[in-house]
């Protein structure tokens, strides 16, 4: 595993906090955003907030991490940030996540309307379980667990 404690952002840690973190994603074009998901599964966010992708609800950059309770207690297998900027994320139960910049409606969620909190994507994924995401700048991407590759823009076209 690497040590995240190396990453500046993650220096405003305390070795309590530091030690709790089981996956990170540090990102934003100077490393200045960072999700983490700690060994009891509780998600964090911190750092500048562009576009709302920190998924707090507001548009506030924090130095405190900030939990992100509607997704404490999701298993996480997939984390992806995108630089437009927007992440996904997908759960061991393959719900997908997404959040942030949307105007070239890389969130699949049907709209263009930027994510300001993580909202469930369920169209056009009914009865399919998500089970890796990625992201591109202005592009999403998610595998299904029957192999299909779901393109963003409502996750509706799909390759074989």
């Amino acid at each position: 595993m690497v040590d995240v404690s190396k990453w500046p952002l993650f220096t405003l840690l305390s070795a309590q906090e530091l030690a709790s973190i089981r996956h990170a994603c540090i990102f934003g074009t100077s490393a200045n955003e960072a999700i983490y998901i700690t060994h009891d599964d509780e998600v964090y966010v911190l750092g500048l907030n562009c576009s709302n992708c920190l998924g707090t609800g507001d548009s506030q950059s924090t130095i405190v991490p900030k939990k992100l309770d509607c997704l404490t207690g999701k298993k996480l297998v997939s984390l992806s940030y995108g630089s437009g900027p927007h992440v996904l994320l997908a759960t061991e139960e393959g719900e997908l996540y997404v959040w942030g910049h949307n105007g070239y409606s890389q969130l699949g969620n049907g709209t263009t309307n930027q994510g300001v909190s993580p909202v469930l994507v369920s169209t056009n994924l009914q009865n399919k379980r998500v089970t890796e995401v990625a992201c591109g700048s202005h592009h999403s991407l998610a595998l299904t667990h029957e192999g299909e590759v779901r393109l963003g823009n409502s996750f509706s076209s799909h390759f074989n």
